[in-house]
């Protein structure tokens, strides 16, 4: 086609160059993982012109660069709303991997659309790297450090693959579509994609075969292993505003059940990788949970893996080459004419051999089944051989009996339900627990004894997932006839025979006990991590009483002055710190632990720190119930607290001492006028030597129960009662008080509340023997008579 520069100067101008975009497809999900990126020219009057008749000429005549620059940023941009997962993959002509501005090209594109470079797929033909392998090689590797993957593309066209694979970072590997659209005819173009494709995969590199047109082409390529395809089976090459009918489109995953003449191939004549199919095979052979052996027509072991010759007591090395009867003669008589049927086309399934002891093996019962190999002719070639040892399943039943013996002794509750949810079996645990005999629960619904509701809510779904193979934990509270409510931790196992779920094995546990000392701990841990908030100074510490060896928080190593980290653990280093008062009273508390006496152990003592001061701790602990051995406790800084007793000591001592020293009496009542305390003065007034004689009693029935007249004084009319009744100070200025001896005296009294935290505790009362008051105003009286 004649082109001259000046259409493709104007074309440059208008835009006219464009990408298409032609789908890849993953072969084995059909699932869509990119596009290849190809330039079109739309031009005014001939129409759409494909890249042969351009590119060529843009390599020529020097516009090759705008003309990729303009084909990238028009195929970034169309492809940013793409899925992330979806890459682009952009042919880079030869003669551009001699431009060391390519790189540069790629970024400032990326940077202008915003696409992403790690999605985008650089291919490279064999021939672009043949003038100047190093430019090339450099160039690659500069876009690599971008971000973008590379692809070897057209392989097998050009020269000297092998070493480009070798030296140059490849990520994909293309094969050429004149392989692929004569693969199906023709053998050799077979072999070469089968061998490109091996290659690949050796190398783990991804392999891409262009021109895919056919379905049977498709499915070989799978057949073959290759990873991705691309042609017009799966989508011709769209510009971008189709973009979005080709994302909706089906997928085109390839089927595998076509009956295409090349698969009867056997796998020994499959063209592609028999090195690595070989090693597929054997690695199967050899990781197989069973014995398996090849036999030829001669009954000679050709192949055998270890777990067979095992069984025989033998190497692998010593049945290669040696016929069956050599190996194994004792038992050759009793499987020669399976095998004999297998060699004329008859499979045998397995039938058991009981095989006897040897010095390297004990008896064995052995499950064997012979297959007949054929080659590609369908004539059989040999005997495939499987040996099971059967011994497990012989001993089954005797282990059976010892497990229903073992399951009818357990606490657990065990059961049995089967797919009708019907009770099978249980123990008789769970006999006891549901109060119900054997008899009553076997067969019964499941729904009979839970309740339907329960059931249909809760249990139905559970075993459901269950028959599906799955081990199923939950929690349910489930009320019992003698027991009430009860917490269940209920666990379903499924109960597979012959490759199926028949029912399932529950097992119940009562938890109740458990969960409520689960919640008391840890009711106890938010009060102790509420203390330790709240600045208490808790220390917490684990103590192994058969080494005598402690962990201590960071809380505790402050309170015994050691740094973080400097303690050794043992008890003995600790215990030298303790103050020699207290010391005799901790080391007896230790020893009545270790020895077993008793069980808790409770202790203050002041420790003596290295800085010289002293801490005073308040240690309690209680050996754990799981035998472990350890004691876990807790340890209170009370140093604030003994301080604070020792101010309040000395107070009371001063407060006594201003009591005792008065000349004023002074008792105290509760708010049931119960004396709580009185002073010397108090008592020496009313008559009394010691305190006790007052202490408990009732004031207003000892010393203030009649008037002067002896007339009943009732204590609601009680001018002290004020104070506890109503919580208001009194004072009356003349009434009498009753001595021990019966005699009585004039008083003047104040009654006071006493309040604590807030709250009204009882009174106060003060009073003074005015006797001597009134015989002055009686004598001051007369004189002015």
């Amino acid at each position: 086609m004649a082109i001259d520069l000046a259409e493709v100067n104007r074309a440059l101008e208008n835009g006219e160059f464009l990408p298409y975009f032609q789908p890849q497809v993953h072969l084995r999900s059909g699932k869509l993982t990119g596009f290849e990126v190809l330039a079109r020219w739309s031009h005014a009057t001939k129409g759409i012109i494909l890249p042969d008749d351009f590119i060529p000429l843009a390599e020529r005549d020097g516009w090759i660069h705008e003309l990729t620059y303009q084909i990238l940023v028009k195929a970034f941009s169309s492809a940013l709303p793409l899925p992330g997962a979806l890459q682009l993959s952009v042919n880079i002509p030869p003669i551009q991997l001699r431009d060391r501005s390519l790189a540069k090209q790629f970024e400032e594109v990326a940077r202008l659309t915003g696409f992403s470079l790690e999605r985008v797929m650089v291919e490279i033909t064999e021939s672009a790297m043949t003038d100047n392998p190093a430019q090339a090689r450099l160039i690659a590797e500069e876009l690599k450090e971008l971000g973008c993957k590379l692809t070897l593309d057209d392989f097998g066209t050009g020269y000297s693959s092998l070493r480009h694979l070798q030296s140059l970072p490849f990520d994909e590997l293309k094969v050429d579509k004149s392989f692929v659209s004569s693969m199906v005819q023709k053998r050799d173009s077979r072999k070469i994609v089968a061998a490109v494709v091996g290659l690949g995969q050796s190398l783990g590199l991804t392999t891409v075969a262009e021109g895919v047109e056919s379905r049977e082409q498709a499915e070989m390529l799978l057949w073959l292993g290759c990873d991705t395809g691309q042609g017009w089976l799966f989508g011709q090459p769209e510009p971008a505003e189709s973009l979005s009918t080709v994302l909706s489109a089906p997928q085109h995953k390839v089927a595998t059940g076509i009956a295409f003449p090349w698969k009867n191939l056997s796998i020994g004549g499959m063209e592609g990788l028999p090195a690595q199919k070989l090693a597929q095979l054997q690695a199967v052979y050899d990781g197989a949970p069973v014995g398996l052996g090849f036999l030829d027509r001669g009954l000679r072991y050709v192949n055998l893996n270890r777990q067979l010759a095992e069984m025989g007591g033998r190497s692998v090395e010593e049945y290669l080459g040696r016929t069956a009867q050599e190996m194994v003669p004792h038992l050759y008589p009793k499987f020669e004419p399976y095998i004999r049927r297998a060699l004329q086309g008859e499979a045998i399934a397995g039938f058991e051999v009981d095989v006897p002891a040897t010095r390297e093996n004990g008896a064995m019962t052995s499950l064997v089944s012979y297959q007949p190999a054929r080659d590609e002719a369908g004539e059989v070639v040999g005997v495939s051989v499987a040996v099971l040892d059967f011994t497990a399943r012989k001993q089954a039943d005797e282990k059976l009996r010892q497990y229903e013996r073992v399951v009818e002794g357990l606490e657990e509750m065990i059961v049995v339900i089967d797919r009708e949810y019907r009770y099978v079996l249980a123990n008789r645990a769970f006999l006891n627990y549901r109060a119900t005999t054997r008899e009553k629960l076997l067969g019964s619904l499941l729904s009979d004894f839970s309740g339907e509701e329960i059931f249909e809510k809760v249990v139905k779904g559970k075993l459901d997932e269950c028959f599906k193979g799955k081990v199923v934990n939950y929690e349910l509270n489930i009320t019992y006839p003698d027991l009430g409510l009860r917490e269940m931790q209920i666990t379903y196992i499924p109960i597979e025979v012959s490759g199926g779920v028949t029912g399932a094995a529950c097992v119940l546990r009562d938890m109740t006990e458990r969960n409520r000392m689960i919640r008391a701990n840890l009711d106890w841990q938010k009060r102790i991590e509420l203390a330790q908030e709240a600045g208490l100074g808790l220390g917490l510490w684990d103590w192994d009483l058969r080494t005598n060896t402690v962990l201590w928080s960071e809380e505790t190593c402050r309170q015994w002055g050691f740094a973080r980290g400097t303690f050794s653990g043992h008890v003995e280093d600790a215990t030298v710190r303790i103050h020699p008062d207290d010391l005799q009273k901790v080391e007896h508390a230790i020893q009545d632990v270790r020895a077993g006496r008793k069980e808790r152990y409770a202790a203050q003592y002041r420790v003596v720190r290295p800085d010289g001061t002293t801490c005073w701790i308040d240690a309690c602990g209680v050996v754990m119930p799981d035998r472990s051995g350890h004691m876990t406790g807790i340890g209170i800084d009370i140093t604030d607290i003994k301080k604070v007793e020792e101010s309040l000591r000395e107070s009371e001592e001063k407060y006594l001492l201003l009591l005792n020293s008065t000349a004023e009496a002074i008792y105290g009542i509760d708010m049931n006028g119960d004396c709580t305390f009185c002073n010397p003065s108090c008592l020496r007034l009313l008559g009394y030597t010691k305190s006790e004689d007052l202490l408990g009693k009732n004031m207003h029935a000892l010393v203030h129960h009649s008037h002067a007249d002896r007339s009943p004084y009732p204590n609601e009319q009680c001018q002290i009662y004020v104070a506890i009744r109503k919580g208001e100070g009194t004072h009356v200025a003349d009434e009498v008080m009753w001595r021990h001896d019966g005699t009585s005296f004039p008083v003047e009294y104040w009654s006071y509340p006493m309040n604590k935290a807030g709250a009204l505790v009882g009174a106060v009362v003060t009073f003074l023997d005015i006797s001597n008051l009134k015989l002055l105003q009686g004598a001051t009286a007369a004189n002015h008579a």
